[in-house]
């Protein structure tokens, strides 16, 4: 499985190692999943910067609204289009894992990732991919509540906090209650390929026995 899972998307660098990495996003065909920042309000992501910078990467891109599927019909519009990356924006991450799960797409997801398709991950993205959700009540981050109720993907085995700074570093500390968080600034990222972690930046981790 290959997963490219960033705190922001739109920052240049991170584009740039994202291209290094499926060998260039010219003609690649994208399904992109908008979902977790419909929480914010329907249409907004149209706006984002995310978007317009994919739209600028000469990929092609099909927006995938969780919200209009209520089972695994999603599954088979996926797989139709045969993508070369599969990407889920920003956002809400409990929202996403919501639409997540009523698809059913958690459970399709590894066979339709397989060993060629990408999973990319951006902020909310990335999160769900890990272990937990536990980040995202926090109340100095989305403070989402609910959101550590709602089982992830778990793809990997670890959890994300996206859009760091360091003067968060002594609360999470005194909350995160999982076993191992990934801190990452914008501009920096999370490859995995198979059981291979590559961190793209400076790496911090708050692990808890």
């Amino acid at each position: 499985m290959k997963l490219f899972l960033a705190s922001r998307m739109s920052n240049q660098l991170t584009i740039k190692k994202l291209e290094e990495c499926v060998g260039g996003l010219k003609n690649k065909t994208i399904v992109y999943i908008p979902t977790a920042a419909n929480a914010e309000g329907l249409g907004r992501w149209k706006n984002s910067e995310t978007w317009r910078t994919i739209r600028k990467l000469g990929a092609i891109t099909i927006p995938v609204h969780l919200e209009d599927y209520r089972n695994t019909s999603v599954v088979e519009e996926i797989e139709s289009v045969k993508p070369n990356i599969i990407w889920f924006a920003g956002g809400y991450p409990g929202y996403l894992m919501y639409w997540v799960m009523r698809c059913s797409l958690d459970k399709y997801l590894p066979k339709i990732l397989g060993d060629k398709v990408w999973y990319v991950g951006s902020s909310a993205g990335a999160m769900v991919a890990g272990q937990s959700l536990e980040v995202a009540t926090f109340g100095f981050t989305d403070n989402e509540r609910g959101a550590s109720d709602i089982k992830t993907m778990n793809l990997v085995n670890f959890d994300i906090f996206p859009h760091y700074q360091d003067k968060f570093l002594s609360k999470v500390k005194k909350n995160y209650k999982g076993k191992k968080l990934y801190l990452l600034k914008d501009g920096e990222e999370i490859i995995v390929e198979d059981d291979k972690i590559t961190v793209i930046g400076e790496e911090r981790i708050i692990t808890n026995d």
